[in-house]
């Protein structure tokens, strides 16, 4: 049922809403998150040739190291899930495929070609909801395509942006836990910037991330937000209690595996205490700091012209001694 109204795009009411903030049941998953990926993508689909994936494959040799980014989704391939019997060994069945879906997704956007943090979205595809490789491939591109541009770029502005505009919220909803990272000197983003570029993949229990991809898919990349300030709520006594930055830190590197962090009690607090959460308002704070973002990339790139500009004259002034 869910699957079907959302592929056939009919209008997302309160019950389809509330459904799927219910939870999505797990043997249902693998159609729904498909259904809502053919949804994302159908634009980029609809100029694709037929077996699109495979020619992109076809492309080059697929273990080609003169690939521009081979060599660092090689390098990532053990690094991903390594824990998971699918991708532990060179030998695992998931790790070609792996490689394949990321690989596609170099050739299919050349803006961004690789980035870390995409290894462990394909992963994720590949191995809970034991999505097929072009399945997993489409899924890649359906997270790309609602997060913000330059999530995933060189320069990572979107990602930059987004843990500005959570550090404001957070600031405006849980002051008292933000004062108290202040009190440290603990950058926020040091502990959620993996959050968001992973989709909670790496930080929290199995169980929130299913409840969280549900909602991701269905509602776009609010949720983000969302369940990050949720997280730090459910512990906000815990937090407070910590005196000391060091333990303040490593408290949070583990917060996601905490016993109170559940869908439930995420989900209370996501959908309930965090009401209301306008997405005009999320807009305006994006826009606001993306400027900021953009303007500090500006600077430090003329920085760098003006260096190396410096050093090739001092490199030519000691050849002309």
């Amino acid at each position: 049922f869910l699957s079907k109204q959302w592929y056939q795009r009919r209008v997302r009411g309160k019950e389809l809403k509330a459904l799927v903030r219910a939870g999505v049941p797990h043997k249902y998953r693998s159609s729904f998150w498909k259904a809502c990926i053919n949804r994302i993508t159908a634009e980029c689909r609809g100029k694709d040739q037929p077996n699109f994936y495979k020619h992109l494959l076809a492309r080059t040799d697929p273990t080609d190291h003169n690939d521009i980014f081979t060599k660092q989704i090689e390098l990532d391939l053990m690094r991903t899930l390594p824990n998971n019997c699918l991708f532990n060994s060179t030998t695992a069945t998931g790790v070609d495929k792996l490689r394949n879906v990321l690989l596609a997704f170099a050739r299919y956007n050349l803006e961004i070609g690789y980035c870390q943090g995409l290894n462990r979205i394909a992963a994720f595809s590949l191995a809970v909801l034991n999505l097929k490789e072009e399945d997993a491939f489409w899924a890649v591109v359906a997270v790309v395509e609602l997060l913000p541009p330059d999530y995933y770029s060189q320069t990572m502005a979107g990602a930059q942006v987004d843990q500005r505009v959570l550090a404001d919220i957070m600031s405006d909803k849980y002051p008292r836990i933000m004062s108290h990272f202040n009190q440290f000197k603990i950058d926020l983003s040091l502990i959620t910037f993996n959050w968001f570029l992973t989709l909670f993949v790496d930080n929290t229990n199995i169980n929130v991330v299913l409840s969280f991809w549900d909602l991701f898919f269905y509602e776009g990349d609010k949720v983000l937000f969302r369940y990050a300030l949720a997280i730090f709520r459910i512990h906000h006594e815990q937090l407070l209690q910590l005196k000391d930055g060091i333990d303040v830190y490593n408290f949070c590197r583990g917060i996601g595996d905490g016993v109170l962090c559940t869908p439930e009690n995420i989900k209370k607090i996501a959908f309930g205490e965090l009401n209301p959460f306008p997405f005009e308002k999320l807009a305006k704070r994006r826009e606001f700091h993306l400027k900021k973002v953009i303007g500090e990339l500006n600077t430090l790139n003329e920085m760098r012209i003006q260096y190396n500009a410096h050093k090739r004259s001092s490199v030519l002034d000691c050849d002309s001694d």
